[in-house]
């Protein structure tokens, strides 16, 4: 082989082997920034009241913690914000111990990733924050130790994005305006010292985190600039860049915000909502803390105070994330023959296994094949969450002649179709007929020889009448609206006669059908035997026993 066609042929396989990311890059859809930080999950109502009011799809950062792993409660959360559609940035964290946060260590990996990939998440990107503030000691068990940061962030993106493509990595925000002390290190020596123990760990984040705090004292001027400022988030990419963070990332503020101490809240939130936090790559934010009335974070707290009102007036974006959509076929009756120049009723049913909430307003039952848009009609889809399964109508009607249907059928939002493509061609065939057999014990003087046939599927849905046949010629009949090979009901009636019935499985072309002898006892008409009967009998001007009974047929 010539050097070059095997040059050619490496390069080729070594792009076919590199991963494809499926993360979206939220910026590249309506976005609202707007969000908010939570400690409850009793607190999602008013988080979205404040972040989705004048606007929808904000977002909310959450925290999870090692010791509840618990994936009922958890999805129950998830399931919750995708009703109100709310989007989760999970930050994680490992148990408080004594006065500080145990350090993460690789053993615990493993069951985070699996924890983590059990749950349907809100969105297609599953945001993950890896824990807090490191460069204080009492975030990572009592110790700063940037290097080993650095090898368990290394190590929780290789195996989380090993689970999935769709987890959107960020690293945890530090706290820029901390010192170089016991207690402390700086931001910026964190971050070098991070660099130093992997080289790489600043290409590893699909988008930077930040703790964009107005210092000193969480009281600094709206004006302030660079690190420990409401605009920290742009020093911080600017100083980064010189290990390898893409300048082009997009930016989450997961915690911000000003002690409520401070005067002139209302004013301070809307200039920096709608004046400061606007640059294009800036993704959410979402200020510490919207409900802790108690210490320590009392002084954050913003449930019940007029910065609330005043950020929630704003407006807002009606963001459009990316939702995975996905949809499963679980049963369905459609049949492999039906009768010509007959109308039918059929259904599917599909369980949600993607993302999103079906609503009748945006998806649909998409149809594709030769009947004309005329000759069919589909049901709406009604609300459905992930895990329900919704029951689809589909109604048609068929052509006079015997044929071919050739049907695709796949639900779609919007014009995009997703999910179990049901591919089905359905045979035309002629209707089947019926002989029918069948005699009266008696027959009541002067009474008529017409009888009306109905035809009933198991269902009890009455699918044909035939009003008048004659009882002395019993030609076959020609069947509609019937599916060869199904179980149906037929019943002969007859005035003052007690109908009879019998079920058939009918076959294509000519089929016999025999009923129990008719009896004339039912006086009052109403298809049955009862003691009213006898009342009408009694009643009746002319009677049976006046003319009494003739031999029946």
């Amino acid at each position: 082989m010539k050097p070059l066609v095997f040059f050619g042929i490496f390069l080729l396989w070594l792009l076919l082997a590199v991963p494809v990311q499926a993360i979206v890059d939220p910026r590249l859809v309506p976005n609202n920034r707007f969000g908010i930080h939570i400690l409850e999950a009793e607190d999602l109502a008013p988080a979205a009241g404040l972040v989705n009011t004048n606007g929808d799809w904000g977002y909310v950062t959450l925290v999870i913690r090692f010791n509840d792993l618990n994936r009922a409660k958890w999805q129950a959360v998830f399931d919750e914000m995708r009703r109100r559609h709310l989007i989760p940035l999970v930050r994680l964290a490992t148990v408080p111990e004594n006065s500080h946060w145990v350090n993460p260590n690789s053993e615990d990996v493993d069951r985070w990733v699996e924890f983590l990939n059990s749950l349907n998440w809100v969105v297609q990107n599953r945001y993950v924050i890896l824990f807090n503030e490191p460069n204080h000691a009492k975030e990572w068990g009592n110790e700063i130790k940037p290097h080993e940061y650095a090898a368990i962030v290394k190590e929780f993106q290789t195996r989380l994005k090993a689970a999935s493509a769709d987890f959107f990595i960020l690293p945890a925000g530090l706290d820029t305006a901390a010192p170089n002390s016991k207690e402390t290190m700086a931001a910026t020596e964190y971050w070098r010292q991070m660099a130093l123990a992997v080289p790489e760990i600043f290409t590893l984040f699909d988008g930077w985190n930040s703790h964009s705090y107005p210092n000193p004292a969480f009281s600094g001027p709206i004006i302030g600039s660079g690190l420990g400022s409401i605009r920290s988030y742009q020093a911080e990419i600017n100083y980064l860049s010189r290990f390898g963070l893409p300048g082009h990332l997009p930016v989450f503020i997961t915690e911000t915000g000003w002690v409520n101490t401070v005067p002139g809240l209302s004013e301070l939130y809307t200039e920096a909502y709608t004046q400061v936090w606007q640059q294009p790559n800036l993704v959410a934010v979402t200020p510490f803390v919207l409900n802790y009335p108690a210490l320590p974070f009392k002084q954050f707290s913003w449930l019940g105070l007029p910065h609330y009102g005043a950020v929630a007036n704003l407006p807002k974006t009606s963001g459009r994330p990316e939702q995975i959509q996905n949809s499963e076929l679980i049963d369905q009756n459609l049949p492999d023959n039906v009768v010509a120049a007959s109308d039918y009723h059929f259904w599917l049913e599909l369980i949600n296994t993607g993302q999103s909430i079906w609503e009748r307003e945006n998806f649909s039952l998409r149809v594709i094949g030769n009947l004309s848009g005329e000759d069919w009609f589909a049901g709406h889809v009604n609300t459905t969450e992930p895990g329900q399964a919704a029951r689809i109508d589909f109604n048609f009607k068929t052509p006079a002649n015997a044929g071919l249907i050739d049907l695709k059928l796949q639900l779609a939002l919007g014009s995009q179709p997703f999910g179990a493509l049901i591919e089905k061609k359905i045979t035309v065939v002629p209707p089947p007929t019926v002989v029918i057999s069948a005699r009266r014990w008696y027959k009541v003087p002067a009474d008529d020889d017409q009888y009306r046939l109905l035809l009933y599927d198991a269902e009890n849905r009455l699918l044909q009448e035939i009003n008048q046949f004659d009882f002395g010629r019993f030609e076959p009949v020609k069947l509609y609206n019937v599916v060869p090979g199904n179980n149906y009901r037929l019943v002969i009636v007859k005035p003052y006669y007690l109908p009879r019935q019998t079920w058939m499985e009918l076959a294509k072309g000519e089929n016999q059908v025999k009923f129990k002898p008719l009896l004339p006892v039912d006086f009052n008409n109403d298809g049955r035997l009862s003691l009213t009967d006898l009342g009408a009998w009694l009643l009746q001007p002319v009677n049976y026993l006046r003319f009494g009974l003739q031999p029946g047929d």
